[in-house]
């Protein structure tokens, strides 16, 4: 994490995986990328991003050899999209955004997710590490969809805090072929 030149910032996070679990060969590596750029001296300090993130998968889960990345943890709220429907293993994930600072006390966020399965064979895994669907066959293709978020949270004296946001997910080409394919709607409203 840190500055580059022109004011852009930049931040970067790397993890690899090596050992055995059982009889199987663990090698699996994660990484993390963000550049940001905020606008000097622009009418609500827009902050404009894209970030990446990768996190290996496993193209037979039969061979001896475990490539699929383990988050260990679950991961937390909005990391990969807003809905939380998405974990950092088996996953390609490009995130566009721009952050306002509508008043100093008043900020407003608008994010675009996109993410891809790194192996077509391995599963698709929400943010708690299950499941969400596998073909193993690699038939239903890499693409799992996008997401779109909006967010806004305010900030009253005494540190209270109000804000909502809204997330919708369009389901890609994995998701069309391997679940029902139905788009997910994520609402909140937090104190």
């Amino acid at each position: 994490m840190g500055k580059l030149p022109d004011g852009f910032d930049y931040a970067t996070e790397m993890a690899k995986q090596m050992g055995s679990l059982g009889t199987d060969t663990v090698r699996a590596w994660a990484g993390h990328w963000v550049l940001g750029y905020p606008v000097p001296r622009a009418r609500f300090t827009p902050r404009f991003f894209a970030e990446f993130n990768y996190a290996t998968g496993d193209h037979n889960p039969t061979d001896g050899h475990r490539g699929t990345f383990d988050q260990l943890y679950a991961t937390a709220h909005d990391k990969y999209g807003m809905a939380d429907q998405v974990g950092w293993k088996n996953i390609e994930h490009l995130r566009g955004a721009v952050e306002f600072k509508l008043r100093a006390n008043w900020q407003a966020t608008v994010k675009h997710n996109a993410w891809w399965l790194a192996d077509s064979h391995d599963a698709l895994y929400n943010s708690s590490s299950n499941v969400v669907a596998r073909v193993s066959s690699g038939a239903a293709g890499r693409y799992v969809g996008q997401e779109i978020d909006l967010q806004t949270s305010y900030t009253f004296p005494h540190k209270v805090q109000l804000g909502g946001g809204f997330g919708h997910i369009y389901p890609g080409t994995f998701l069309l072929h391997a679940t029902p394919g139905i788009s997910y709607n994520f609402p909140y409203g937090m104190v």
